[in-house]
């Protein structure tokens, strides 16, 4: 009798309220490779097209960097929405000839494009596809200032190849968007790693400077790809309520919806009653924290001290994400108790597992809801 009691305490304390998913208030920090490529144009845009002369080409640039900061929210429906500052800075190394234009090659000019961004964000988290991996997409609009210094000149080489210096270190702010991909990976309760690729495109702007000399209008283009690796951490949890507790008679703390466990007198039978209990997942996981660990040991080491008949073991999910996905989620999570009480000693061929998706719920919601008292496991130990 004693020990059914101690049981039923052991068991009960399994409720343990799971941690809050990722979503509230975060910040992101991040850096990486900035690549403006081969594809930025640049054009002479005097007033009349012509200047000293005229030129349509592209510019060539090495490989740069990026870093970035964004501070946002994140919804529970899986959306994002941030503010994020970004700073590039890429090396130039060469102007392309075209027909009439000799080009700058490398080694004849010199200098850097320098592009701060200030974005607004939206973003999806596509939840639910792995318990650590969770890809994302999303677009941004917002200003680009862009501060060139560039200097170059090519000795002339006869007729008809005179001699060329260019110039310009104009700044200019100009209306800019970018195009996100990337995937979030789990490392902690709250903080992710970050790997993103972003597409950035200023919009072109007429930058002031000179072609021999000449006073003359330059249009430059200055799109970058990206490839960031960065931390995000959330300062706050998501909407979801906090799970209430309750003190029982045993000592132990259940959730305000769930029963404590029975009060037993001394003259009621010694005869063992089955034993349930639940054990509690964050959302989208099916590992056992460490306390449900040690929790399930003891509640497994004191049932092993009478005849085990037998264990059912039910996995179970909340309603959000699809049903096919549920159900394997209920799975993994029967599988995860199922296995833990196999290593403490429990015999395998007493338990039976079970997964019921998201058609057993403990508390009825709608669909696409996260309820923590939904996504469980349920222990049921009967003695012979």
């Amino acid at each position: 009798m004693k020990l059914r009691t101690t049981l039923l305490a052991a068991a009960a304390s399994l409720a343990i309220a799971p941690a809050a998913s990722a979503e509230g208030l975060y910040g992101a920090i991040g850096a990486g490779l900035s690549y403006m490529g081969y594809e930025n144009d640049i054009s002479n845009d005097a007033p009349g097209g012509s200047g000293p002369f005229a030129f349509d080409s592209s510019s060539d640039y090495d490989k740069g960097i990026g870093i970035y900061a964004a501070v946002g929210y994140g919804w529970d429906n899986g959306f994002r929405t941030e503010f994020e500052f970004s700073f590039r800075e890429s090396d130039l190394d060469q102007i392309d000839p075209t027909l009439g234009f000799s080009g700058f090659p490398s080694g004849s000019i010199s200098g850097s494009t320098k592009t701060y961004g200030f974005m607004a964000n939206v973003l999806y988290d596509f939840n639910g596809v792995s318990d650590v991996l969770t890809p994302y997409v999303g677009i941004g609009v917002g200003a680009a200032n862009i501060d060139n210094t560039i200097t170059g000149s090519v000795a002339a080489g006869g007729a008809p190849t005179p001699a060329l210096s260019i110039a310009y270190g104009d700044s200019r702010t100009v209306l800019a968007g970018q195009a996100i991909a990337g995937a979030a990976i789990g490392l902690a309760d709250g903080l992710t790693l970050d790997i993103s690729y972003r597409y950035f495109r200023p919009i072109k702007q007429t930058f002031m400077g000179t072609l021999n000399g000449a006073p003359a209008g330059l249009k430059v283009g200055t799109t970058s790809h990206n490839i960031f690796a960065g931390l995000r951490w959330n300062f706050g949890t998501d909407s979801t309520p906090a799970v209430q507790y309750k003190d029982c008679w045993d000592g132990s703390s259940v959730p305000m919806t769930a029963e404590c466990p029975p009060q037993l007198l001394e003259e009621q039978s010694a005869d063992l009653d089955p034993v349930g209990f639940t054990v509690y997942f964050d959302y989208d996981k099916a590992n056992l924290t460490p306390q449900a660990s040690t929790l399930i040991a003891e509640a497994a080491g004191r049932a092993l001290e009478n005849d085990i008949d037998g264990v059912v073991v039910s996995g179970n999910t909340d309603t959000s994400g699809s049903s096919a996905y549920n159900q394997a989620l209920s799975e993994r999570r029967a599988k995860a108790v199922h296995d833990a009480l196999i290593a403490n000693g429990v015999p395998a061929d007493r338990i039976r597992s079970e997964a019921y998706g998201e058609s057993n719920p403990a508390k009825a919601t709608p669909d696409g809801v996260r309820e923590p008292l939904n996504r469980r496991s349920e222990v049921t130990i009967s003695f012979e």
